[in-house]
């Protein structure tokens, strides 16, 4: 095993799959202690006897980010347990393929809270530590945030919300030590796309614009994960996954900001190719199960 030169405390949400099982391992890989937390209390068990077999130290807190106190639950259970935090990774991630005219209220609150509200709150509470350890915040976004558009309901609006917090955070809190990084990976081939898929409304209406990206269009797992672990020794502002579709995606997004006109004809055309008459009108879809945070 390849150990770093200091071995950092790291806190990782939504680690029991996807992007944050793959940032567990490589961080254990580079002998880090790990706090991991995600609502799936069996996966956690799973990856943290793996993790420890090696030697690493590993402390798993089963939680669902949109209770008002997991948290506040989370940081502390960290503190009681290492005595620090030095790298605080939000990486849990909740969306819905609905139109947000069809979103239920319920899913509109648990994706703001989940994919925001949590992530400010735990760097919040865990600032002291942080500042005293002049530690890292990796705060994972989405490139969708370059394009607004409906077809993520919510989703695209909190992620948009994060890259302006973690702008504004390192701005406040650089002086102190603290570096804040933005991820924006881009399609990223894992559960997040099956499960949002099932997720979704009946039958399937927008599943053709948000189904899983083809493998020249997305980025390995693997390779994501080892480039958000790699931030924690070399902090960036902002961190995308090159030779993928990021880039363009972002290029586009540019363009529809310098003609908004040209952006509201592309977008709302794709919009209604997809919506189809039959669905004007506005109010819930119905689901194929009940909603719950992909992480």
């Amino acid at each position: 095993m390849s150990v770093d030169r200091v071995s950092r405390v790291v806190l990782i949400t939504g680690a029991s799959a996807g992007i944050g099982e793959f940032v567990a391992r490589h961080a254990a890989a580079k002998g880090h202690q790990l706090a991991l937390t995600a609502r799936r209390a069996d996966r956690l068990e799973r990856l943290a006897s793996e993790l420890e077999a090696s030697g690493i130290a590993v402390q798993i807190i089963p939680a669902a980010l949109e209770e008002p106190d997991a948290a506040e639950r989370i940081v502390a259970e960290v503190l009681a347990r290492f005595g620090r935090l030095d790298v605080l990774i939000n990486n849990a991630g909740f969306g819905l393929p609905t139109l947000f005219s069809q979103a239920e209220p319920e899913e509109i609150r648990r994706q703001i809270e989940v994919n925001l509200t949590a992530p400010m709150l735990l760097a919040r509470l865990a600032m002291p530590a942080l500042i005293e350890s002049r530690g890292v915040i990796i705060n994972v976004g989405s490139a969708i945030s370059c394009i607004p558009n409906s077809a993520l309901g919510a989703y695209g609006a909190t992620k948009a919300g994060l890259a302006y917090w973690s702008y504004a955070l390192r701005r406040e809190v650089g002086h102190l030590g603290v570096r804040v990084c933005l991820v924006e990976p881009g399609p990223v081939r894992t559960e997040f796309f099956d499960a949002m898929t099932k997720l979704g409304p009946e039958p399937g209406r927008y599943h053709p614009m948000l189904d899983a990206p083809m493998p020249w269009m997305s980025a390995p797992v693997d390779v994501v994960a080892r480039r958000i672990v790699g931030l924690i020794e070399r902090p960036r502002r902002r961190l995308s996954v090159l030779k993928r579709i990021v880039w363009p995606w972002r290029l586009i997004g540019v363009c529809f900001q310098l003609w908004p006109a040209l952006a509201d004809l592309v977008v709302s055309a794709i919009v209604r190719i997809y919506d189809g008459p039959e669905a004007r009108t506005v109010g819930p879809s119905p689901r194929k199960t009940h909603a719950t945070p992909l992480d």
